[in-house]
């Protein structure tokens, strides 16, 4: 028992202690690649995704690819590169304010993502690496503000610190993550999903 509670400690102080560095990992490791100035509508009937890859009159499409709502303004704008999403791809509400940002190279989401609620309250931040998997803080917010899950990730697998809350500010898991085994309070079958719109 003092062995677990020794690791637990460990694991936290090892988290906190290398997240700023892991996310700078995932930022500057990305070599950036330019990309057209080419912009479409999304819904341009010239477009094909075949397995994930991007068409434009049967080419490998590179350029800017535009959606919008029924009155015209900006829903998103997402930039490929031989026809795999490749930098920036942010989402608009219909009153402009933003939805999400996030980043890719190579078709793999990359650096970190955030979300927004139309109330402009945060709605999620994860930081992903370089191979397009979790590799540090993955946070997730309930509309009226209160967190609702920070879990702790290395390379794509949990590790060290995870928790989660309800709407209310209740603790619903609370938990260690340890060479793929789990510790404390699971909770994990009640819980339901916070997030419903995210795209990739």
């Amino acid at each position: 028992m003092k062995f677990i509670k020794v690791s637990f400690l460990v694991s936290a102080l090892f988290i906190s202690c290398n997240n700023k560095v892991v996310q700078e990992k995932n930022i500057d490791a990305i070599s950036e690649i330019k990309t057209p100035s080419i912009e479409r509508n999304k819904n341009d009937v010239n477009f094909k995704l075949i397995n994930g890859i991007l068409f434009y009159e049967d080419v490998l499409f590179a350029g800017i690819v535009n959606d919008f709502y029924i009155d015209g303004s900006l829903k998103s704008k997402a930039t490929y590169y031989q026809g795999k999403k490749e930098g920036k791809f942010f989402g608009y509400y219909p009153d402009k304010k933003k939805w999400f940002e996030r980043y890719y190279h190579k078709g793999l989401k990359v650096k970190t993502h955030k979300g927004w609620f139309q109330n402009g309250q945060q709605m999620f931040v994860y930081q992903l690496n370089n191979n397009g998997v979790y590799n540090g803080s993955v946070k997730d917010w309930h509309y009226n503000g209160q967190l609702a899950k920070h879990f702790n990730f290395i390379n794509g697998k949990e590790e060290g610190s995870q928790k989660m809350w309800t709407i209310d500010g209740k603790i619903k898991a609370n938990f260690f993550t340890i060479d793929n085994e789990r510790h404390g309070l699971i909770g994990l079958k009640k819980c339901v999903s916070v997030l419903t719109t995210d795209k990739n």
